[in-house]
């Protein structure tokens, strides 16, 4: 009987310790995989790990640094017009990838008023870089955003930020599935810090710039946040218009 007893008792200890799959990376090994009751999963990461995208726990120093994710520039002239755009300050940039090819000067095109940009002998819709730089961008401001929410919430802030509807098109379609992965997101816009810490160099200068990165960072449960006080602004002759994202990396403080 004695025998008996053990068994029962080290098959329901094992049963409690039986831990969820993730999909995606499973934690990555460095935290255990948890289902809210909802049936949403989420890890919850080991001491010194970060929760990541697609279900990953990942360590990160404070002075690693950031990788931007697919910021796109567009070019608006009201005619014709060969434009020369680059990194005002190029040393604190390390571009990845870059497309068309980021030459030693930066791009030169000639951009026609409907936005094509003419390189060569093709055409391009937009100037594609990744990289890192090295910037000082903080937050204590932005939104909490549930997965199912990202759409409605995309359009409209994306038309406050001052995208046309291609342009947001074009940024729901490639951040859509990779926050959607998450329960939440808190997300902010920076703009005027943006231009501040990652000044662009064009010619002929343009009449407005619209330039923003989305700076985000996975949550498994909604959190209070101050809202982000967004500025609309005016699309005027000759237009630059740049966006960006990237996995969140500087402080911000939530409201109880």
């Amino acid at each position: 009987m004695k025998i008996i007893f053990i068994l029962l008792l080290m098959s329901v200890f094992s049963g409690c310790e039986d831990e969820k799959t993730c999909p995606g990376n499973n934690c990555s090994g460095h935290g255990t995989c948890l289902e809210t009751k909802s049936g949403d999963f989420y890890c919850r990461c080991k001491s010194g790990y970060t929760e990541g995208n697609n279900y990953s726990c990942y360590k990160k120093s404070s002075d690693e640094p950031i990788n931007n994710c697919k910021p796109v520039i567009y070019l608006y002239p009201v005619q014709e017009t060969q434009v020369s755009v680059a990194f005002a300050n190029p040393q604190d940039v390390d571009l990845t990838y870059t497309y068309p090819l980021y030459g030693e000067n930066g791009w030169t095109v000639t951009a026609l008023e409907d936005g094509t940009l003419q390189m060569g002998d093709r055409n391009y819709y937009s100037l594609y870089w990744e990289g890192v730089t090295q910037d000082s961008i903080t937050f204590n401001t932005g939104f909490c955003v549930s997965s199912d929410e990202l759409i409605e919430f995309f359009e409209d802030a994306l038309a406050k930020l001052g995208l046309n509807d291609f342009e947001a098109q074009e940024f729901i379609i490639y951040w859509l599935p990779i926050l959607g992965e998450n329960p939440y997101n808190i997300i902010y816009f920076a703009t005027d810090d943006w231009k501040r810490d990652v000044p662009l160099s064009v010619s002929p200068a343009p009449d407005t710039q619209i330039r923003f990165n989305m700076i985000y960072r996975p949550s498994v449960e909604k959190i209070n946040i101050l809202p982000q006080e967004i500025k609309t602004p005016e699309r005027v002759g000759f237009t630059l218009v740049e966006w960006g994202g990237r996995l969140e990396s500087g402080e911000y403080e939530v409201t109880e």
